[in-house]
């Protein structure tokens, strides 16, 4: 098992473990927060938990399916309802046992319940495991764009069982690939060439080398979650790269469209607008697109620039006017630019 921490402040330190069949060792982390605390499992019941060994059996349960839909007021309000109806009381560990929606709603739940309980976080998805379970960011959505309600409530420790990768659909694998290739392509060279090496490998499912991969890049979100914990100084902002437009597609698409597989589109977009503004050489961006095809993100059309263009605009990261837009430079790096929709809209109608 791999150990890493992520501290970006002395209150908000998260122990994150990483290999495969961790159940008990998540039961002894859980325990070891503090013995004889209420712990409550929030657990998407199409997760073989308990196959895993992921809940003790003295451990509360709510089951909620995951999945955009579940990140609304109305099933926050019920959560919390039920947790105050356990008269639980604040030395509560909230164990949240799924994919990142419900990472993002239990997160959030932790951090509001008697203005805030301990949380440890349990991906079961590749997409989680590498993105939303690190960093602290919880969220819920509004009919007005994706994430648009949220706080920062790192959790105590964040479990990540490759072994659960096993289970998932092969789209939703690849959905999880595409935070890797977009953690390889801004910030991590070796990352990129691993990606590259082993694609057979890598979307079969290989253990070793999804820990690899799990390892790489959540030491290199840490890395900048650490510079820039509330995403003030730019530097955390960066993380976002490909998903301006990512967010705009699954929000356009009802969210049916998952997440990985948005943010490939906008992967293609941002090496788009990189080229155009001269940030970034046509033959690393060649690269990158060949890389996101080889996982199976071939560049497909794009909605009209009229519907895109309403979701940038009510945006996280509009700003006087201008998208603080995440620009690929290199392969391993890139910049946050202020972008005015109209170059956007230019760029949209010529890709």
């Amino acid at each position: 098992m791999i150990r890493l921490r992520c501290a970006p402040g002395p209150e908000a330190t998260t122990e994150v473990w990483i290999g495969a069949r961790l159940g008990a060792e998540l039961r002894r982390g859980v325990e070891q927060l503090g013995a004889g605390r209420p712990v409550v499992a929030l657990v998407d019941p199409a997760v073989p938990a308990t196959d895993h060994g992921l809940i003790a059996p003295d451990w509360r349960r709510i089951e909620l399916a995951g999945g955009e839909a579940t990140k609304s007021f109305t099933t926050l309000e019920s959560v919390l309802r039920q947790l105050a109806a356990w008269h639980l009381d604040r030395r509560t560990v909230l164990v949240v046992i799924g994919g990142g929606t419900l990472g993002d709603l239990g997160g959030l739940a932790a951090s509001l319940f008697l203005r805030g309980v301990d949380s440890v976080q349990v991906p079961t998805t590749l997409l989680a495991m590498l993105d939303s379970s690190v960093g602290g960011k919880t969220a819920l959505n509004l009919p007005e764009g994706k994430n648009l309600v949220g706080t920062f409530w790192p959790p105590r420790l964040m479990v990540a069982d490759v072994a659960l990768c096993s289970t998932l659909p092969t789209e939703h694998l690849r959905s999880g690939l595409a935070e890797a290739i977009k953690m390889g392509l801004g910030f991590d060279p070796r990352l990129f060439a691993l990606l590259e090496r082993e694609p057979a490998r890598i979307l079969a499912g290989d253990p070793l080398l999804l820990e690899e991969v799990v390892t790489m890049a959540v030491r290199d979100k840490i890395a900048v979650v650490e510079a820039d914990p509330l995403e003030t100084r730019g530097q955390r902002r960066c993380l976002n790269l490909g998903h301006t437009l990512g967010h705009a597609l699954e929000a356009h698409s009802g969210y049916t469209l998952l997440h990985g597989h948005a943010v490939a589109q906008g992967l293609h977009f941002a090496l788009e607008v990189g080229v155009a503004r001269g940030a970034m050489a046509m033959d690393e961006a060649a690269r990158a697109h060949r890389l996101l095809e080889a996982y199976g993100f071939a560049r497909a059309p794009l909605p009209g620039p009229e519907p895109l263009l309403e979701y940038f605009s009510r945006d996280k990261k509009m700003q006087d006017g201008a998208l603080q837009f995440v620009v690929p430079t290199g392969i391993g790096s890139c910049e946050s630019a202020a972008i005015r929709p109209a170059e956007l809209t230019k760029q949209l109608v010529a890709g």
